[in-house]
């Protein structure tokens, strides 16, 4: 058991006043000094994790700017309180976490940016064909919104992972994101994914991990997803998605003509009666149990892939009001012939929507670029700045100094309005759900908008997300507001880049009073929320320490031929002089 003074919480910093005490008690004499140095030999042992209760420890833990994202030592983190609510949970997730697996680099792209850069900058806004000289494989890299394998991503502090769906025509379920960017099936499939997933699990089986579906597409469109499947199922849960099989009905109304649609229905009914009679009379001894029930297309084909790598799937109201304990039994892959848990879940509708409110207000949107100027108080310095500075007209978010704070605050109101706002069920209002049982999840967007604008001067100035991302700092100051509690609550917290500064959003959420299984013990001795010391974030907007050394080389190179080439010139210089006024006489040289 580790030892606390009764007076100390965990990790919690020394006042100044505390320092000072400390340092002239230790000049004035030995044993003083003996006791100081048992008194912070005690502070130091506080911030060691508690070894009796359940945790998480984060492996490797090895870097500098890995160990110090967590505020406790060892990169630990306590175990979610398994009585929380599982909707009162906070969870990290990963953004479109399939772009991880998008290459770094494509082929052409710097040619295709070089001729969309080419263009004046009223061309690029207006010309219905800019488009066109961007390759589809650079925009792919712009929206690539995270770094590494969903292996990576959890490792960097992710427990939910944002996934969209595309199901092709040979039945293979893959990703996009957004209607211009596809996930290359050589790059990752979903029954790829959930093994990179499971082996996580299997590495750290404590930690409860949720994988969210939402807009599902199909290749050859609408058609693919509107068709249903008869299948046979033993869960429950999957029953009472069936009855409310159509969540989503105002956007089948968009495509759908009333009547149509109920004829399709009625046929289907009449078939499904027919079917279930059949399988009555033929397996009344072995399927007494089995129940059957339309599925969209996309939705069985989801099924088929987890039931074929055992992993739990399950619609949106079976999780409505489950306990944390309770998600975790559901959760648990041991009963599949796993390690860990996981578990994947949407509405089981046409386009496997969230388990939740989006918080994704299309005329409130927050892009990291943008070419007029909000008119909020908050953007009268940046407003300044960019007269004084003669600068373009549209404001980024990677100016730090100008514009860019304008953009922060922006984001600031953007997230704070997602959690603090009144309950809304509206989904063009910002705020918490008002029916849980509908939306057991709430989402706060802790990211950059884009739109075909903020896209186009994006790459303008040659830059990506995560570019965005890591200039913006703005991972760095989304953890630091859910440190200083500015949200009523967090479910949900969307990040992109989470391999910068996600195990410090991990470590703050989890670590919050009532959602650790540690933070209301009996004997009041572990802290939680601001008691704990604020995560030390990686905020460095420089590139790593090989690229530097590369481009040192590089220009030094560079600047080395220069010098040489004008040492040459300047030679060849003094020589024409020379035989200018030089004149032969009788054979010798006259100067």
């Amino acid at each position: 058991m580790t030892l606390r003074p009764s007076n100390a919480d965990p990790r919690r910093r020394p006042t100044p006043r505390n320092r000072r005490q400390l340092s002239s008690s230790a000049a004035a004499s030995p044993g003083q000094l003996a006791t100081t140095l048992s008194t912070i030999l005690l502070l130091l042992q506080t911030i060691a994790p508690p070894s009796a209760v359940s945790a998480y420890h984060r492996a490797p833990c090895t870097t500098t700017s890995i160990r110090r994202q967590f505020q406790y030592s060892e990169c630990y983190a306590p175990s979610l309180n398994p009585d929380l609510f599982l909707r009162e949970a906070s969870f990290v997730m990963a953004h479109d976490a399939a772009t991880g697996y998008l290459p770094l680099s494509t082929k052409d792209s710097n040619e295709a940016l070089a001729n969309h850069a080419a263009m004046s900058q009223q061309e690029a806004y207006s010309s219905s064909n800019s488009w066109k000289a961007i390759s589809k494989d650079f925009l792919a890299l712009y929206g690539k919104t995270q770094v590494g394998t969903v292996y990576d991503q959890l490792n960097h502090g992710a427990r939910a992972l944002d996934l969209r769906p595309k199901l092709y025509t040979n039945g293979t379920i893959g990703f996009h994101h957004g209607s211009l960017i596809d996930i290359p099936l050589s790059s990752i499939t979903l029954g790829n994914l959930l093994e990179d997933a499971k082996q996580w699990c299997k590495d750290n089986p404590k930690e409860l991990v949720i994988i969210f579906h939402s807009k599902m597409v199909h290749e050859a469109g609408y058609n693919g997803l509107a068709s249903q499947v008869y299948m046979e199922t033993t869960d429950d849960g999957y029953d009472a998605a069936n009855n409310n099989n159509d969540a989503n009905q105002d956007l089948d109304d968009m495509f759908y003509d009333d009547a149509l649609q109920q004829n399709y229905y009625n046929d289907d009914q009449a078939n499904q009666d027919d079917n279930v009679n059949n399988d009555n009379s033929n397996n009344d001894d072995n399927d007494q149990s089995a129940s059957y029930s339309y599925y969209y297309n996309g939705i069985a084909a989801l099924r088929g892939v987890y039931e074929n790598h055992g992993v739990p799937y399950y619609p949106c109201e079976k999780l409505g009001n489950l306990t944390v304990g309770e998600a975790m039994d559901l959760a648990d892959l041991t009963k599949l012939g796993g390690k860990g848990y996981l578990l994947a879940v949407d509405r089981h509708d046409m386009y496997a929507s969230l388990c939740g409110k989006a918080n994704r207000a299309q005329y409130s949107l927050v892009t990291c670029y943008s070419s007029h100027y909000a008119t909020n108080d908050n953007n009268v310095q940046a407003q300044q700045h960019n007269a004084e500075s003669n600068s373009q007209s549209y404001m980024q978010c990677t100016d730090r100094k100008g514009t860019g704070q304008a953009k922060l605050n922006a984001l600031r109101s953007y997230v704070k309005a997602s959690t603090n706002n009144e309950p809304t069920d509206n989904s063009n209002e910002l705020g918490p759900p008002a029916d849980y049982l509908t939306y057991p999840f709430n989402q706060i967007q802790g990211f950059w908008q884009v739109d075909a604008s903020s896209v186009q001067v994006g790459l303008m100035h040659e830059s990506t997300l995560l570019d965005d991302n890591r200039v913006s700092q703005v991972n760095a100051e989304m953890v630091r507001m859910a440190y200083n509690n500015e949200f009523d609550s967090v479910s949900i917290f969307s990040m992109d880049n989470v391999a910068l500064n996600g195990n410090a959003m991990f470590s703050v959420l989890r670590n919050q009073c009532d959602q650790s299984a540690i933070s209301n013990d009996d004997d009041g001795l572990h802290a939680c929320g601001q008691q704990l010391v604020m995560p030390q974030m990686n905020v460095s907007t420089t590139l790593p320490i090989f690229w530097n050394v590369v481009l040192f080389v590089i220009y030094g190179a560079l600047a080395a031929m220069v010098l040489v080439m004008l040492v040459q010139a300047f030679r060849m210089r003094n020589k024409e002089l020379r035989d200018q006024n030089s004149l032969i006489c009788s054979g010798s040289i006259i100067t």
